[in-house]
Parts: C-alpha cells; sequence; structure tokens
C-alpha cells in the first residue's frame, strides 16, 4: 500500500504543463485526501486509474516534446556540463562512432575511467533536468499551439484504446467454456489500465489493438482442443 501511495505522490508531483487547473486541483486533492485516511489497495489503484485516463494523452505528448528537445539540444547540454577535459575525451569518444545516449546505456563504461564516469553520471543528471525544464518552457511558450494539438491528437487515440479494451472485456464475459481465458483477458486489461499510470510498464497503442486478435486466436485454439466447432452459417438463397 506505502509503495502505491508513494507511486500516486510521484504521478502528482510530475503532471505533465498546461494541464487542467482544475484536473490539477482535483488529482492534488484525491493525493492529500488518501495520504490522511487511507483507502483499501484495490480502490487506490482505482483512482489512479482514472487519473491516468485523464492525463494520458497530455503526457503522451510532453514525452514526443521531451525526446525531440533531447535529440536537438541534448548534447550540447551534456557538454555544457563537463569539465574540458572530458569534453576533449568524449569527442575523443564519439570518433568511435558512439554517440551520447549510449552513455545512459552503460556502453561508455570501459572507455572512460572511475572518475570520469562519476562526473559523467553527475552531468547526466543534471543534463536530464536541464532538458525537461527546457521542454517545459517550450510548451507553455513557442511552442504551445503545437503541444496542444499534438494533446488533441492522443485524446483520439486514447478513444482508440478505450474502445479495445471494451472489446477485450467483451470477449471475456463470453468465455464460457474458458474461464482461465477470462481471467487471462482481464489481467491483461487490468495491465493496460495500470500502465496509463505508473503501475505497470507502459504500452503501445499497437498492443492494445493487437490484443483482441491474439485472444480470439488463443479461443479458438482452446475450442479446437476441446471439440468445440463453431456453426457455419449457409445461406442457400444467395447467389
Amino acid at each position: 500500500m506505502e509503495s502505491t501511495i508513494q507511486l500516486f505522490g510521484h504521478l502528482v508531483d510530475n503532471l505533465p504543463p498546461l494541464l487542467p487547473d482544475d484536473l490539477v486541483y482535483l488529482i492534488r486533492k484525491e493525493l492529500k485526501n488518501i495520504q490522511l485516511e487511507p483507502v483499501i489497495l484495490s480502490a487506490l489503484e482505482q483512482k489512479m486509474i482514472q487519473i491516468g485516463y485523464e492525463i494520458w494523452p497530455w503526457s503522451q505528448a510532453f514525452s514526443e516534446f521531451l525526446h525531440l528537445v533531447e535529440e536537438q539540444v541534448g548534447e550540447s547540454f551534456l557538454l555544457a556540463h563537463l569539465s574540458t577535459n572530458l569534453q576533449n575525451k568524449y569527442q575523443e569518444y564519439k570518433q568511435f562512432g558512439m554517440h551520447w545516449r549510449e552513455i545512459h546505456a552503460g556502453r561508455s563504461a570501459n572507455y572512460f575511467d572511475q572518475e570520469e564516469r562519476l562526473e559523467l553520471c553527475r552531468a547526466l543528471v543534471e543534463t536530464r533536468q536541464a532538458i525537461y525544464e527546457f521542454a517545459v518552457r517550450e510548451v507553455v511558450g513557442m511552442k504551445k499551439e503545437n503541444y496542444l494539438n499534438k494533446v488533441e491528437e492522443f485524446k483520439q487515440v486514447l478513444q482508440s484504446i478505450k474502445s479495445n479494451l471494451d472489446r477485450l472485456r467483451d470477449l471475456a464475459q463470453m468465455q464460457n467454456h474458458h474461464p482461465m481465458l477470462s481471467k487471462e483477458i482481464m489481467s491483461k486489461v487490468e495491465a493496460f489500465e495500470h500502465g496509463l499510470c505508473l503501475l505497470a510498464p507502459e504500452f503501445s497503442p499497437e498492443e492494445v489493438d493487437k490484443a483482441h486478435e491474439f485472444f480470439i486466436g488463443r479461443q479458438q485454439e482452446l475450442n479446437r482442443l476441446r471439440g468445440i466447432h463453431e456453426t457455419i452459417e449457409v445461406d442457400f438463397y444467395s447467389e
């Protein structure tokens, strides 16, 4: 329970820019109420899912802008946080065809000595913060219109996600002969919804779209194994 409340707090502390003030107020109020009077875990998770649905389009839109800013200015921001000696060694490092992003993945560990790696770690933390702050300034300033348009695009994507999740729920309810499959489908729906609000790994809309087809295939395979065959209707009056 405590870890879930902490995740809720992290979610609230990292709300995307320009989220409507009334929604921000309600979200912060929910967190405060839970901190003062904790609820059962399932109720807490449901509140987080509801909030996840509200903020997902904004979070996805900001994530895109953040990634774009990182691509455009990330390296220059990193260099600004390095000493002159390490800047020079980094330029040598690049001559091997390496990208600054690979430092995040630790692939440069053998190229830099321990002291240099410590400096790089500090610089990466400072760079991430600088990139985030720059991206926020962009989306509340000159890129505001582009950002809000992207939010609207993701709202449409979210509608498609909701429709696909409803299809999965309907499919689960149809599994009279396969109760375990029904549980598996609902578990997947729960995982997708948890992915909206930090309770599970993020997912792509394509994953949700393909899930229905996957479980239809699982149902057909189980029917075959049980000897259950779907009735094929033949229209003898059609040409």
